[in-house]
């Protein structure tokens, strides 16, 4: 009966979702889903330790060569920190196929004939809403990155930028969370 539903709700997908569905049906096994919890544990992490992760102090932020480079052309060289926001995409899934989250969105669309068929459009509704933020979380990321190099960047671009990428991070949490809630998987502590 629930299989039936699932097909019947399937025909109502969203278009950007249906060659998803159509592509995947293979409804994801336990051990599949596990990824989703991981990655929200990774998410929720990245959170809670978001100055620590985004940013780098010391002499891990340059090589040696570049190191004594600045130090000859501006006197530099040492001991600053400097924001390093491409790190976010690591822990989005944006950098490795061995990432929990690497195209998660793909994972739950198979995984939504396991949802309740009278929440199915909400979940799909979900899914589609955690691929664009997390997609706009990754985009603000690299955006940030450059924010430096830009016409009229500065390290203070650099700094809001990142902080709307964090905006978009706790959004992507939390659809994560509400994902993890429609499958019925327990929420994983913040972990790397």
């Amino acid at each position: 009966m629930q299989r039936a539903a699932a097909a019947v709700a399937i025909a109502l997908v969203a278009p950007p979702l249906l060659p998803a569905l159509a592509a995947n049906p293979a409804v994801p096994q336990p051990s599949d889903l596990t990824r989703l919890q991981r990655g929200h544990a990774r998410v929720t992490y990245l959170l809670e330790n978001w100055a620590s992760i985004t940013m780098v102090c010391g002499r891990g932020i340059m090589s040696d060569n570049e190191r004594k480079q600045v130090i000859r052309t501006d006197g530099g060289g040492g001991g600053q920190c400097e924001l390093n926001p491409l790190k976010v995409q690591e822990f989005l899934g944006y950098k490795s196929t061995e990432d929990p989250l690497f195209k998660a969105d793909k994972l739950m669309v198979r995984a939504a004939p396991l949802v309740d068929p009278d929440k199915f459009e909400a979940y799909l509704d979900v899914v589609e809403r955690y691929r664009e933020k997390a997609d706009q979380g990754s985009m603000m990321a690299y955006t940030s990155s450059w924010g430096e190099a830009n016409p009229n960047g500065g390290k203070d671009m650099m700094e809001e930028y990142l902080a709307d990428t964090k905006e978009d991070v706790k959004v992507t949490e939390k659809l994560l969370r509400s994902v993890l809630g429609y499958l019925d998987l327990q929420v994983l502590p913040p972990h790397i």
